[in-house]
């Protein structure tokens, strides 16, 4: 299950449907073309395809237009490719929330006295000569 939050409103997504999966075609052909050849955008054309399909995706809960009215635009493309791909990696169950973040930095994880005992002994190991 995943959430989108649009104009103050939560919309939970309980499962991605396979109308969503039926449906898919139009966004791929947007973002393959996009890389193939980047001056052939035609973004009403190319959003409106991408923004129907995430509204199906999210179960039809919200309009394209309350999309494009509450929807941040540094994250709108973006969000939709993660989304594209983790249907077609089959891997939905590991979405959270819309719109993502977007913070690139993310925290690192602290080293455990495990992992900082075995990086020790890797890094003496390295320095063997024979």
């Amino acid at each position: 299950m995943f959430k989108v939050e649009l104009n103050g409103k939560t919309y939970k997504v309980e499962k991605v449907t396979a109308k969503a999966l039926r449906e898919i075609g139009a966004a791929q052909a947007v973002f393959k073309r996009w890389q193939e050849n980047p001056d052939a955008a035609d973004m009403k054309k190319d959003m409106d395809a991408l923004v129907g399909w995430f509204c199906t995706f999210c179960g039809n809960q919200f309009t394209a237009d309350e999309y494009y009215d509450h929807y941040p635009a540094d994250r709108a493309i973006t969000d939709i490719g993660l989304a594209i791909a983790a249907v077609n990696a089959q891997v939905t169950h590991v979405l959270e929330s819309f719109p993502t973040s977007g913070d690139s930095k993310k925290k690192a994880p602290s080293p455990t006295l495990f992992g900082r005992f075995t990086g020790f002994i890797s890094k003496k190991v390295g320095r063997r000569t024979k």
